[in-house]
């Protein structure tokens, strides 16, 4: 009865490649994983509907189009509306 390598021992250095094809496409497969559920989380903006109005107060600080004081007094506001509605 033959060998695959008809008894010569030389098939076995496959399993080095094999074994680095398999590392690399798991290595895939997990960083696949890792970098889907972190886009998921972090998909920038929430849409107009769902943000509050301390949200979009928020937003407008970090874009730079009012200043920490201007914030601070709108929040105020928007706190002090709150408690009388």
């Amino acid at each position: 009865m033959h060998d695959w390598n008809d008894g010569s021992g030389t098939a076995w250095w496959w399993m080095l490649p094999m074994m680095f094809v398999f590392l690399v496409a798991v290595i895939a497969v997990v960083w696949a994983l890792v970098n889907g559920n972190r886009s998921r989380s972090t998909q920038g903006p929430q849409s107009p509907q769902a943000m509050t109005a301390e949200d979009v107060l928020a937003h407008r600080l970090a874009r730079g189009e009012i200043d920490a004081a201007e914030y601070g007094e709108r929040l105020n506001a928007l706190r002090q509306h709150a408690k009388s509605g």
